[in-house]
């Protein structure tokens, strides 16, 4: 998709921003719109964000992750044109419906629009989809924290507005997905045996064979553990997953796609799924900031029908009792 930015001047400041999330970075988004009034960016297709192996179909959590960034720009882009300042506004709680899967091999595109702005809060929404924005592959509603221009600091705030040719933090050695071969080639998509694949995890008692199977677990480096009957999930602190640089922080999407892809373990192999669930919702609440430290998760299976399931999902890092996020997702089971 070919766009004149010169239209929305906004374009290069919300590039500029997301330039500076190393997770961004690394997924290659590109901002092809930007007004106050909202945001649109582009994400290639790459083989290592595969969340569903035997379709090539990415990860719901990369749709989060595009859909918290084009809100979270739009969020930056209308502060920016209405009060002429900076912010640096953290996700309160953000909510996804997935309506259908990204086809692979095609880019996929997230708009988003701030269109409410308190004192406090900013209210955004968004839309991900591929050849038409009227044919939507998932619909998000958030909300974000304003937090006064100081604590944006110096450095920051030049990297945004071009004045340094710099990048805050901590910098990915990984090119841009979309700048090398690896995101062009063609994956495997022959059935697989997913029961056979969990009742082999179960007997070596090792759930990271299951997690080798899917690229987007990989991609962010999540690891899981048995303790008798709990699953333990967790994220090494990564410089490539990093959200806010001056924190520094994980990407909210990051950590919503590792809570969500935890659930899905968490099901097939108490549930002993023939496929894959398929997440058909999923609503995150963000109580703190998850700094670059080791994340842990946990699930548990609330609901359990012939086809739906329902799963709450807790996140923490040093303390079990001080949780960073909680979620709760509905996935399709047969």
């Amino acid at each position: 998709m070919k766009l004149n930015s010169d239209f929305f001047p906004l374009t290069q400041m919300a590039q500029r921003f997301v330039d500076q999330l190393a997770q961004c970075r690394r997924l290659g988004l590109s901002v092809l719109e930007a007004s106050e009034h909202h945001v649109l960016i582009e994400l290639p297709y790459s083989t290592e964000l595969i969340g569903y192996p035997d379709t090539g179909v990415i990860h719901g959590g990369v749709i989060t992750t595009l859909m918290d960034t084009a809100c979270g720009s739009a969020v930056v882009s209308a502060i920016y044109q209405k009060y002429q300042s900076l912010e640096i506004s953290p996700t309160l709680d953000l909510r996804v419906d997935y309506m259908k899967p990204a086809q692979p091999h095609k880019p996929v595109y997230g708009f988003a629009e701030c269109y409410r702005l308190s004192s406090n809060i900013a209210f955004t929404r968004a839309i991900a989809y591929q050849d038409s924005i009227d044919q939507p592959i998932a619909h998000a509603v958030g909300s974000f924290m304003r937090i006064s221009p100081e604590m944006v600091g110096d450095a920051f705030r030049q990297a945004l507005m071009g004045e340094a040719d710099t990048t805050i933090g901590a910098v990915s050695a990984s090119l841009p997905l979309g700048a090398g071969a690896q995101s062009q080639s063609t994956p495997n998509t022959a059935p697989i045996d997913v029961q056979g694949i969990v009742k082999r995890a179960t007997e070596l008692n090792d759930f990271g064979h299951l997690l080798e199977h899917v690229p987007y677990a990989k991609f962010i480096g999540m690891k899981v553990e048995r303790f008798g009957d709990e699953l333990i999930f967790k994220l090494p602190a990564k410089d490539d997953n990093i959200g806010n640089p001056v924190l520094p922080a994980i990407h909210g999407g990051v950590i919503a796609g590792f809570m969500e892809m935890s659930a899905i373990v968490q099901l097939m192999v108490f549930m002993q799924t023939a496929k894959v669930p398929k997440v058909v919702d999923f609503s995150i609440d963000y109580l703190r900031a998850g700094l670059l430290k080791d994340s842990f998760v946990e699930c548990r299976i609330t609901r359990q029908g012939r086809r739906v399931a329902n799963v709450n999902i807790s996140c923490w890092q040093t303390n079990r009792k001080q949780l960073i996020a909680t979620a709760r997702a509905h996935f399709l089971i047969d």
